[in-house]
This record gives structure tokens, C-alpha cells and sequence, in this order.
């Protein structure tokens, strides 16, 4: 029952924003205006004044954080192995391949559904990981991305500053930054800032999944079903299984910690890596299928693993 009541909500208010949008009561344009309302504004005050405000550990979970990328980084590794093997990709192909099978919507869908099920506890140790999710992934694939281009060097270095650039402009990443030195100076807010933060903070979530939702009716399954099913194969069931195991069984990290990072690598492919796709022209409608694919599967998967790390 709990696992009814901690997942049909999310689900819903996302399902919400998909009918509204596939019958037209919203047009392409309002749902932008929407998914800018939600992913501009309200999020990012709640990432903001979520961080700023977090009792943050006094040393640095290294092992959580180290173990969490490792991850994330071997099971890169092995998508664009199986994607060379099985699709034969090129190399640039198989940078966007293996960020598909590990980029996971940690801040639009996790955050929502994370808080949904573990509670306001679960706010520090994903901030921890996601504050750096974007730049991680990011820098990772493009580096592979360019590595055979004439000039690469250079080429690289100048996408890498490209990419922290727009980490920083990120109104997702940039808040969580922002939000850490807030914290670290040890301002404060006065009440009156305070109260305002706390008035849009319970909107920010339901506007991100009606967003998400409505956001999700552009991206249909468009062919690719194969490659998109490998990667979906990949992100919802290989990579939380990897993640449990290697955080909790080889690592020894903290129970709740574990099963929270858990929870974020059971989340869908992240609209971000189409955006990659089409930056690198390769795998384009294999990840747009994937993001469809992953995100009507997280239900299953997210109430599997739920169930299996009885949350």
C-alpha cells in the first residue's frame, strides 16, 4: 500500500501533463512556457534553498560520492562496449550511446519522486551527488565525443570551458552551486526571505512532473527499438543493481545514502542526452526512443526497487 501511495501521485500529476497536452488544452509554446516556469524558476528556488539550508555532514562522504561515480563510470564504460559490439557504433556514436545508459533525470523526475519516498532526509545526500552530476557526464562525453577530430586538443579544452560555462549558467546547476557557498558562509536568511522560499517551494515539485509530463508528448518512439531497449536494459535495471551492490556490499556506505543513490540510478534517461545527440548528430532517435522507453518503465523499476530495498 505504501508503495501505492508513494508512486501514484508522481505518476499522476506526470500523466496529468501528458493528457493536457495530447488533447491540446496546452500548445507547444504554453508548454514551454510551463516547462520554463517549472525548471527556471521553481526548481531551481527549491534546489537553492534546499542546499543553503542542509545540515551537511561535517566531513565529506568521500566513499558514497567516489562509489557513486565509479559507477556511473564503469557502466558507461560498458554500454558503449555493448553498443560496439552489438550496433557496431562509431566512437562519437558511442559516447551519447553510454551517457543514454547512465545519464539519469535526477533533478526533474528524482528529486519529486526521492522526496516522495524517502522523505526530506534523503535532500543531502542527493545533493551531494547531483551538484556535480551535469559536469561529470557532460565533460566525460565530450572528450570522447572529440577525441578523433582534427586539432582535438584544443578543440576539447575549449568545449570543456564551453561546459563549465554553462554549468554555471545552468539555472539547475548554477542554484545548487549557489546554494552550497551560501551555506558555507553561514548567512542565514532573514524570516521574511525565508517564509518567501517556503510559499514557492511545495510548487516547485508538482509543476516539474506536470512539466515533465507535458514535455514528454514531443518525444515519441521513433525507431531504434533495439538500441533503445539496450539502453534502457542498461539504465533502469544494470545500473542501480551496480549501484547496491558496490555502495552497500563492497563499500560499507551509510544504508540510507546507499539506498537514495539507488533511487537516482533507477530514474529514466535525462532529457539532456537528446539534447548531446543532436550536438554530436549520433544516436538520435535511439535516445529519444530510450527516453520514452525509460520513462514509462521507471514505473516498474522504481517500484521494483522500492520494493527490494523495502522503503
Amino acid at each position: 500500500m505504501f508503495l501505492f501511495d508513494a508512486i501514484f501521485p508522481v505518476v499522476a500529476v506526470a500523466g496529468l501533463g501528458y493528457v493536457a497536452r495530447a488533447f491540446a488544452v496546452f500548445s507547444e509554446t504554453e508548454t514551454n512556457a510551463i516547462e520554463k516556469l517549472a525548471f527556471w524558476f521553481l526548481l531551481p528556488c527549491l534546489l537553492f534553498y534546499g542546499t543553503a539550508t542542509a545540515a551537511f555532514p561535517a566531513q565529506m562522504n568521500w566513499p558514497y560520492i567516489g562509489g557513486f561515480y565509479l559507477v556511473i563510470l564503469c557502466v558507461y564504460g560498458f554500454g558503449m562496449v555493448v553498443g560496439r559490439m552489438m550496433f557496431g557504433y562509431s566512437l562519437r556514436e558511442l559516447s551519447v550511446f553510454g551517457m543514454a545508459g547512465t545519464y539519469a533525470n535526477v533533478t526533474i523526475l528524482g528529486i519529486p519522486i526521492i522526496l516522495q519516498v524517502l522523505g526530506e532526509a534523503a535532500l543531502v545526500p542527493m545533493l551531494l551527488v547531483i551538484t556535480i552530476h551535469n559536469l561529470i557526464l557532460y565533460t566525460l562525453g565530450t572528450v570522447l565525443a572529440e577525441l578523433r577530430e582534427a586539432g582535438a586538443v584544443g578543440g576539447i579544452n575549449a568545449k570543456l570551458l564551453r561546459i563549465g560555462k554553462e554549468m554555471l549558467l545552468n539555472p539547475i546547476s548554477g542554484c545548487l552551486l549557489l546554494g552550497a557557498a551560501w551555506n558555507l558562509s553561514g548567512v542565514g536568511f532573514f524570516p521574511s526571505l525565508a517564509a518567501t522560499f517556503e510559499l514557492v517551494r511545495p510548487a516547485a515539485v508538482p509543476a516539474c512532473l506536470f512539466a515533465l509530463g507535458a514535455g514528454l508528448f514531443r518525444y515519441r518512439i521513433r525507431g531504434a527499438i533495439s538500441a533503445a531497449c539496450v539502453i534502457s536494459l542498461i539504465k533502469l535495471l544494470v545500473q542501480p543493481l551496480v549501484m547496491w551492490w558496490m555502495l552497500h556490499h563492497v563499500l560499507g556506505v551509510d544504508l540510507f545514502y546507499a539506498k537514495t543513490a539507488v533511487m537516482l540510478a533507477a530514474m529514466p534517461v535525462g532529457v539532456s542526452v537528446y539534447v548531446f545527440s543532436r550536438r554530436y548528430q549520433g544516436c538520435e532517435t535511439a535516445t529519444a526512443t530510450a527516453i520514452v522507453l525509460t520513462s514509462l518503465g521507471s514505473i516498474l523499476s522504481i517500484s521494483f526497487f522500492v520494493w527490494l530495498l523495502e522503503l
